[in-house]
């Protein structure tokens, strides 16, 4: 998934809403959040990611964040998010560490 623009409260967090649905209910478990494109998250849009990581999750999948940008990045480690959403480099490592991923019970 690639948003663009705001990861904010209204369409935008809908719209991220409505694309996890889809992806989960076309069974695909293990998502990766390219967030590269994003110049303006709030807690909506925190909120979004936490919950497309939950319900991944209840899929037996994951959700991995890629491209975040530095300022997003530490205010995720401020909150102490990193532990429940990992955070990569690039998509391609996102992707290369779900081929190791085993799902926790």
């Amino acid at each position: 998934m690639v948003p663009v623009g705001s990861l904010v409260i209204g369409t935008p967090e809908q719209t991220m809403n409505e694309g996890v649905t889809r992806l989960l209910g076309e069974g695909h478990n293990r998502l990766v959040v390219d967030l590269a494109e994003v110049k303006k998250i709030d807690s909506s849009g925190i909120e979004t990611l936490l919950v497309a990581c939950q319900r991944a999750r209840e899929k037996g999948g994951d959700v991995r964040l890629a491209r975040v940008a530095p300022r997003f990045q530490t205010l995720l480690e401020i909150a102490q998010l990193t532990t429940v959403l990992k955070i990569y480099p690039d998509v391609e490592t996102a992707v290369r560490d779900f081929m190791l991923y085993t799902p926790q019970p």
